[in-house]
């Protein structure tokens, strides 16, 4: 084996460790409250209407900063 040396009973601490992780993971997801259907639809709709907001400004912005630079540069 190319010299690595594994201490013995290594593999079934690390395993025994990583199933006690996935054990308290499973009762502190128990603990999470999830948002409802309606506090998930309406902050996405919130989250749209903000970005297309935000799009519109910024196209209107692009828009006149062109016909500003290709103005200066006629």
């Amino acid at each position: 084996m190319l010299g690595v040396r594994v201490l013995p009973g290594l593999p079934k601490l690390i395993m025994k460790k990583f199933l006690s992780f996935l054990e308290e993971v499973k009762i502190e997801f128990k603990k999470v409250v999830w948002a409802g259907k309606k506090e998930v639809t309406a902050a996405t709709v919130s989250v749209l209407a903000f970005s297309v907001i935000v799009a519109v400004i910024l196209s209107v912005l692009d828009y006149f900063l062109s016909i500003g630079l290709q103005s200066l540069f006629k």
